[in-house]
């Protein structure tokens, strides 16, 4: 019976060759996209669980009104939570340099690479790296230990053991390599290509000195919330509390903990502080479902129109003695195999596109690695159940119960309800391409608005150079000059917090006429601003010909003046709130400029120059100002002098225009995926349409016939086949606008500074989504309504 079934099966498939087409095709091409962002979900919540002592290890911040995006804590608090409290049985702190590239050598072999990591001696104990070479029990006892990955060990020494050999870091610390490690098998929240022991932590290991991440392993798991109430009870009692002050009392002077733990497989898709990738994750999880939805329901509405052309089939077979429950059954396995074979060929299609969307978005998702673990295999066969039951069990139930008497007197008709069904999956399948226009439209909106918002400054031509701290301090000045000297070098100027690059987030307490503002504090030189052509709109600029500005001056942006409350800041004192006895004088306010993406607001800024007292900054870049008229020339030129200016240090440069551009790569990959999503939709629901309009024109051949003869015109006969279809594509719109308008509203909070949703885009959403209806109903009513009535009336 079963391999009846099958044979039955396929000839259906390969009778109604069309609607196959378009079933199989459609359903395979959602499938594939539903598959690869699947992939994509299941790394992103794979992050922090390559070993399951993870479980217990907490990450501890500290939030104060000067923290934004980053997590820095004290020193010596870790140090003092793991004296006071038994359930913490290790702790470390590292400073993750990210994609900040340090000049590392060994021997003469020197590259720049990027995510080191700099540890204290507990990082093993509370993160455990598997050595492929080394004793994990004493590899990072000793200062100056260096942990390489196996992929940096073969860029500094290749095939040779490196195990007791010396490398060096700015051509200046030098650490033993002391281990291997294997790269994790699930992706982490901070990489580490290198991990160095910091030999400098017991020197700087004060209450000020707020630059280390802090990690904690517990006995036992704990709820961050609980844990959070014991440890900033600890900290109260061992750093913050003076005489007889209770914890309560603290609380009750308006005071509030500052400490707060993240489980540490929590930390990249939920942290409790910044932003998270996973909302878009999510977002694009859904969409895909929308489109794999999309395509099911289509294959259910190409389904629903077979079993009518079928019905004089049902009759017959139930004539010979089949029952209900065996049309049913026999119904349902057409439509599994033809599902089946659509998820066959998406998963070729995977194969095939994976690369491609490895590269665009830079992951390493692999079937390989989730098949291991058997996580795509259920999953996909959970996909393949919901879409046969979504796409065969209504049209299989009418199938089946097709009256015989009715099918053998030639009623081939959709039933009423049948003919609602049909309709309203339409409306679904045209709703979500309404859906994904629309999204579209809006997309390329913000990334329009972004891409030609003026940004403050003008990135072009500007060249940021990585140099070494004394370059940028007591060799600046002889830099600046030697640099001016090259042809084609206009201005020379450092920074701190390097625009699209690396920005330092820290902000410091600052007095002002009696009050205490947070302002985010940054070194600069002379020619900043002039380098980056920024706008003085009060007061001015520093110059070299005002001797008081190397000391004693400082210039603030918009943000900053309207955050102090005064219209003219200009001549008025400002100074750090640790050394207030030293005032700065503003002599000057800025325009605003973006220094990161349009994701992150201007934030309130304090510009001086001298390190000379109070606070000590370092970091940043050096920005030279070029003429691209012979760019070649004086790239080569300044090559050539940077082996005099850092001799043993290759110049590493880039340009600010292309690291602008940089900030733009996600939100450009997503617009991408939306692209292609939408061209899928809308092809699944045209070629839905289509057999659809097949379908009625067929059922309505005679009519057709009929109204040519007495004298009806195509244009009418074209009006009346398409009114339907189109009513439904307005109802589409209708349903999908207001969905469109909030889900897209909620994806532009994420910007601070976004464009507005006008009702023009949702015009041409409607628009778009007529017209396309327009030209498939119309094409195949016209070929209808053209045919000769002659043979219309012939049919059977």
């Amino acid at each position: 019976m079963f391999g009846n079934y099958c044979k039955i099966a396929f000839r259906s498939l390969l009778k109604n060759r069309f609607t196959t087409f378009v079933n199989i095709g459609g359903l395979a091409v959602g499938l594939a996209s539903f598959i690869i962002i699947l992939l994509y979900l299941n790394y992103e919540l794979s992050y922090d669980r390559w070993d399951a002592s993870l479980q217990r290890v907490y990450r501890v911040s500290q939030q104060t009104e000067s923290n934004f995006t980053d997590n820095p804590t004290p020193a010596p608090l870790a140090p003092l939570l793991r004296e006071h409290q038994e359930n913490i049985t290790a702790y470390t702190r590292i400073q993750p340099s990210g994609s900040f590239e340090s000049l590392v050598s060994a021997g003469d072999k020197k590259i720049y690479q990027s995510d080191i990591v700099g540890a204290d001696s507990g990082f093993l104990e509370v993160f455990p790296y598997r050595l492929l070479a080394g004793n994990a029990a004493t590899a990072f006892k000793e200062p100056s230990s260096a942990l390489l990955s196996r992929e940096v060990s073969e860029k500094l020494f290749g095939a040779a053991d490196p195990i007791g050999k010396v490398i060096t870091l700015f051509n200046k610390q030098p650490f033993t390599v002391t281990g291997i490690f294997a790269e994790p098998e699930t992706p982490t929240h901070f990489k580490a290509t290198m991990i160095l022991r910091n030999p400098s932590m017991p020197d700087n290991n004060a209450w000020s000195n707020i630059s280390f991440i802090s990690y904690v392993r517990l006995r036992e798991p704990m709820a961050p919330s609980k844990l959070d109430e014991l440890l900033n009870r600890t900290y109260f009692d061992y750093h913050i509390k003076s005489g007889n002050q209770t914890y309560a009392a603290w609380l009750g002077a308006g005071n509030r903990p500052s400490l707060f733990t993240e489980a540490v497989a929590d930390i990249h898709n939920f942290p409790r502080l910044g932003s998270s990738s996973f909302k878009t994750t999510i977002i694009l999880f859904l969409l895909a479902g929308l489109l794999l939805l999309s395509g099911a329901l289509n294959s259910s509405n190409l389904s629903l129109v077979k079993t009518l052309k079928r019905s004089r089939e049902v009759g017959v077979r139930k004539v010979m003695g089949s029952s209900r429950r065996q049309i049913l059954w026999q119904f349902l396995l057409e439509v599994t195999i033809q599902c089946s074979i659509s998820l066959v060929l998406a998963l070729l299609l995977c194969v095939v596109m994976l690369p491609v969307f490895n590269r665009t978005f830079d992951l390493p998702l692999s079937f390989s690695r989730q098949l291991q673990g058997y996580t795509m295999l259920w999953q996909c066969g959970a996909a393949l159940v919901a879409i046969v039951l979504i796409s065969g069990l209504y049209p299989a139930i009418v199938f089946a119960r097709r009256e015989a008497v009715h099918v053998l007197k030639g009623n081939f008709s959709m039933g009423l309800s049948s003919k609602r069904f049909s309709h309203s999956l339409i409306v679904v399948q045209f709703a979500v391409s309404v859906f994904f226009i629309i999204s579209v439209l809006v997309m390329s909106n913000q990334m329009r608005f972004m891409r030609h918002r003026d940004i403050g400054f003008n990135p072009q031509q500007v060249v940021q150079v990585q140099a070494m701290q004394p370059t940028r301090e007591g060799n600046f000045e002889k830099t600046r000059a030697k640099l001016l000297r090259i042809p084609g070098v206009q201005y020379v100027s450092k920074t701190t917090a390097v625009p699209a690059g690396r920005v330092d987030t820290s902000s410091m307490q600052f007095h002002y006429q009696g009050n205490t503002t947070s302002l985010t504090s940054v070194r600069i030189s002379t020619d900043y601003f002039q380098t980056l052509g920024i706008a003085v709109l009060k007061g001015r600029g520093f110059d070299d010909a005002h001797p008081e500005d190397q000391n004693n001056t400082a210039i603030i942006n918009e943000t900053a003046a309207r955050l102090l409350g005064v219209k003219d800041p200009v001549g008025s004192p400002i100074s750090y709130a640790e050394c207030d006895s030293v005032p700065y004088r503003i002599v000057g306010v800025v325009k605003d400029f973006q220094v990161q993406g349009f994701d992150s607001y201007v934030r309130p800024t304090f510009y001086s120059i001298s390190n000379a007292h109070c606070t000590y900054q370092s970091g940043g870049a050096l920005m030279v100002k070029v003429n691209t008229a012979n760019l070649d020339k004086t790239l080569a030129a300044i090559t050539q002098l940077w082996g005099e200016v850092e001799p043993g240090f290759p110049l590493h440069y880039s340009f600010l225009d292309d690291n602008f551009q940089r900030l733009f790569s996600s939100y450009s990959r997503i617009q991408a995926i939306i692209h292609v999503f939408t061209l899928i939709s809308v092809f699944i629901s045209v070629m839905g349409l289509l057999a659809l309009t097949i379908y009625v024109t067929e059922q309505r051949t005679r009519e057709i016939g009929i109204r040519k003869v007495l004298g009806a015109s195509i244009s009418g006969i074209v009006t009346l086949l398409s009114k339907d279809f189109l009513v439904l594509v307005v109802l589409s719109v209708v349903i999908a606008t207001p969905v469109a308008w909030y889900l897209l509203e909620q994806w532009l909070r994420d910007f601070a500074f976004r464009t507005t949703i006008t009702w023009q885009i949702f015009a041409g959403g409607a628009a778009s989504a007529l017209l396309i209806a327009v030209v498939t109903v119309g094409w195949q009513a016209f070929k209808a309504a053209s045919a000769n009535p002659a043979h219309s009336l012939k049919v059977d």
